[in-house]
Parts: C-alpha cells; sequence; structure tokens
C-alpha cells in the first residue's frame, strides 16, 4: 500500500441506502484501500436521482466540508447519472462499492491471470461511464495507475464512440486470454483429478482467515495481513501425510464439548486450495475472479467453510458463501454443492458465552483458531478423506519394498506387522487405487 503521509488526502465518508446496508464491511473495505473513513450517512430508502434524498445530500456536503474529506463512498453500485449528481451535491469525489472493489483488487492482483481478470472488470465497469476511473481513486492503494488499453479521454460524441470501441476490443482480447487459461486450468485439474491425492478446498468470506489455515496446514508462506481480498487467485499446496501415533489433535480445543477422534498410525498427504473469499452485494464485472474458485471447489474431495468465528455477522456471510456455491456466479457456471466442514475459525477472538452459543448453533461444525493449531480441523479433513476410501488388509513381500514405501502418503494406515512372508498392513486407501493392491490383498 501506499504511504498517505504529505499531501494525498484519504478522508472519506461513507453512504448506504436502502434496507440492504452493511456499513460496517464497507468501512472496512476502504480502510483496505488506504482511505480514512470519517462520517457515515444512512437513508432507509434509495433515491433514484442522487441514491440518497435532496435533504440527505445536503447533510452530506456539510459532513465533507466539515471533515475536509476528499471521497464519498457508497454501498452500491451507481449509474453515471447518480454518481454525477451524487459528486455535485456532496463535493467530493464519489466512489461506488463496485469501483472500490475493482480498486483493491487491482492493488491485491499478484499474478498475470489475476491482473487480466481485474483489467476485464475495469473496462466492463468504465464502459457504460466511458469517461474513465476517478483520477483521485488511482492515487489510492498502491494500484498500478490505470488498465491497460484503456480508453483516451475526450470530448464531442465521435470521440466518446472511439473510446467504447477501443475498451471493446480489449474487452475482446481480454476474454480470449481468459479463455486459454480457463482451459489450462481445467487440464491441470484433470491432471490433478487424476492422481490418487485427495484434494481439499478452502472456500469462505473474505478475510474469515483461509491463507491463515492454509499456512497453518502445509506451511505455505502466504501473506496473511488482515485486509479484505488479501488473496486473489487459488494457491495450492501439499500437506504431507503426519504420523498421529499418540491419537492427540495439535492446538487448543475451542469447543465446548471435545469430540473424541479416533486416529490411524499414519494418514495420506492430501492436496488443498486457498480461493478467493466471497462477499455481499459481488459485482459481476468480477465473476471472472471467481470462476477458478468455483472450479477448485466443485472439483475438491473435500469442501472447508471457512468462518470468522468473532463477525457480528457469521451468520449472513455463512449465507453468503452457501448461496454463491449452490447457485455458481456468472453464466455458465454450475452449482458446486453443499460444504463437507464447516470450520468456525478466529475462536481465541470468542468468549466462552459466545463459545456456548456457537457450539449450540453449529453442533458440526469445528472449532478452531489457524494461530494456535488446525488439529481439530485436519482431524476432520480426514474422516471425509476416510469415507471415500475402501479398508483392506495387505500383505507385501520384503522384496518388493518399494510397494509398501509407496503407500505412505497415500493411504491410512491403521496397523503394521513385520512377519516372515513380509510386511502385513491395515490400511485404506482411495477406491481408484484399489486394484492396484488388490493381488497383495489378505483375504482371510
Amino acid at each position: 500500500m501506499m504511504d498517505f503521509s504529505g499531501e494525498v488526502n484519504t478522508r472519506a465518508v461513507l453512504v448506504g441506502a436502502g434496507q440492504n446496508r452493511h456499513m460496517g464491511e464497507l468501512g472496512r473495505l476502504a480502510s483496505t484501500l488506504g482511505m480514512e473513513v470519517v462520517g457515515v450517512v444512512e437513508q432507509a430508502r434509495r433515491d433514484n436521482a442522487g441514491y440518497i434524498g435532496v435533504g440527505k445530500r445536503e447533510e452530506l456536503r456539510g459532513i465533507v466540508e466539515e471533515a475536509g474529506a476528499a471521497f464519498v463512498v457508497t454501498d452500491d453500485e451507481l449509474t453515471a447519472s447518480q454518481a454525477r449528481r451524487l459528486e455535485r451535491d456532496a463535493g467530493g469525489n464519489v466512489v461506488d462499492r463496485t469501483e472500490l472493489i475493482i480498486r483493491i483488487f487491482e492493488a491485491h492482483a499478484g499474478d498475470a491471470a489475476s491482473r487480466l481478470e481485474v483489467e476485464l472488470a475495469d473496462l466492463q465497469y468504465r464502459l457504460p461511464r466511458v469517461k474513465g476511473r476517478n483520477p483521485e481513486l488511482g492515487r489510492l492503494g498502491g494500484g498500478r495507475g490505470g488498465s491497460g488499453g484503456g480508453a483516451r479521454r475526450g470530448s464531442g460524441e465521435q470521440q466518446l464512440e472511439y473510446d467504447r470501441r477501443v475498451i471493446r476490443r480489449r474487452i475482446e482480447t481480454i476474454d480470449a486470454k481468459l479463455r486459454r487459461e480457463k482451459v489450462g486450468r481445467e487440464v491441470r485439474g484433470a491432471k490433478l483429478k487424476g492422481g490418487s491425492t485427495p484434494t481439499v478446498a478452502l472456500v469462505g468470506y473474505t478475510n474469515a482467515g483461509k491463507t491463515t489455515i492454509l499456512n497453518a496446514l502445509s506451511g505455505a508462506g502466504r501473506s496473511t495481513k488482515d485486509r479484505l481480498f488479501e488473496t486473489l487467485e487459488t494457491t495450492t499446496r501439499t500437506v504431507e501425510g503426519t504420523p498421529a501415533a499418540d491419537g492427540s489433535a495439535s492446538g487448543p480445543v475451542y469447543a465446548p464439548v471435545a469430540r473424541p477422534v479416533a486416529r490411524p498410525v499414519a494418514r495420506p498427504d492430501f492436496v488443498v486450495t486457498d480461493t478467493v473469499g466471497f462477499i455481499r452485494k459481488l459485482p459481476t464485472q468480477l465473476v471472472h475472479s471467481f470462476a477458478s474458485t468455483l472450479e477448485a471447489a466443485h472439483d475438491a474431495d473435500v469442501r472447508v467453510l471457512c468462518a470468522d468465528a468473532s463477525s457480528e455477522e457469521l451468520e449472513d456471510e455463512i449465507s453468503t458463501v452457501m448461496r454463491t456455491l449452490s447457485e455458481g456466479v456468472g453464466k455458465g457456471e454450475g452449482g458446486v454443492g453443499t460444504p463437507d466442514i464447516l470450520c468456525l475459525n478466529k475462536m481465541d477472538l470468542v468468549g466462552p458465552e459466545r463459545a456456548r452459543e456457537l457450539e449450540a448453533a453449529y453442533p458440526d461444525a469445528v472449532f478452531i483458531s489457524a494461530l494456535a493449531g488446525t488439529g481439530p480441523l485436519l482431524d476432520a479433513i480426514h474422516r471425509e478423506i476416510s469415507s471415500g476410501r475402501e479398508r483392506m488388509e495387505v500383505l507385501i513381500p520384503h522384496d518388493e519394498y518399494a510397494v509398501a514405501s509407496r503407500l505412505y502418503g497415500l493411504a491410512e494406515i491403521y496397523g503394521r506387522e513385520s512377519t516372515e512372508a513380509g510386511i502385513r498392513l491395515d490400511v485404506s486407501i482411495p477406491k481408484a487405487a484399489g486394484a492396484r493392491y488388490a493381488r497383495y490383498r489378505v483375504v482371510d
């Protein structure tokens, strides 16, 4: 993020209209981009002409002038005419929720595909507002100062139409590149799915701690700053199989009722994917950014819905994710289905009374603080993996040690005995891999 010392004015007044207002979240979005929230104006109804009514716009102008604010940030996407009227009456640069989220995505985009997706979203947003992005907003968030191939500004109908053609051509180019990227993802996904290593997808609301959970499970060094949309691309890591001879989970148990867990002597590897966080009022322009997330969730053997247990809007955030997964995002995206595991993270921020309430409300959930340990979640993931496995006893001759070695990392091993004939193992393995070990199977 940029250093805002000096001449840059980052002060902003938040504005929300209608029944479905989320001003706390809007404030966090603004802060993520580096704005300083200095006031809030709300109205229960939405005005078609200026988003809020005439009287509220006058009140807003007074707050903007008194606070010396540079920005007015709205909780909904505005039409071009609404934005112009609100900007004229409020006396500040108007930024709607969609443009704010696009700018956050632009500031956080780390790989080429993410940057293309954000550029596409920016162009689609700008097309009906052909004069371009807010020049003052471009100074915030450490953005790259504009999308490649963007429209040139100019006056007159002929120039505006030329600008629109430039944007449309760039949109077509990016669409083609993203289609090729999708094919590449499908090929990589098919290879991953074709293997015998189980796959796990972490999905959830933005800032639920998915990346911290990924780091705790796999040791990946991903950024985990407390900002919305810190992760914009799917990231995949291998979690190596772990010995569990003592039967105890690592980390504290936050659930009021500790559940006994029977654990095998050894556990298999699995592949875990961290995905883009969902949010309410998802801008339609950012559908492409969530395509890989939905694909990862759809193809995974185990889906973990991660949620911030300390959030005051926990139920609504879980519902937003569930609805997005069940319906899909955008044209052509099918539903993903119900997650296998609900993981309530950040339990270290929850008091005992609230913990009891959560246990009663979500009796099947896993309760953790990823900063302290993910043992209970790891147990739950392995239980889900086991449900799609076949248990058998195998006897592998000593001179085929490599076969036995390959079972570690693939199988859950419940017992091991060295005999004169070979190594006898009590294992559960993926059903797809069962045929490979059929000739070693012990039939009593």
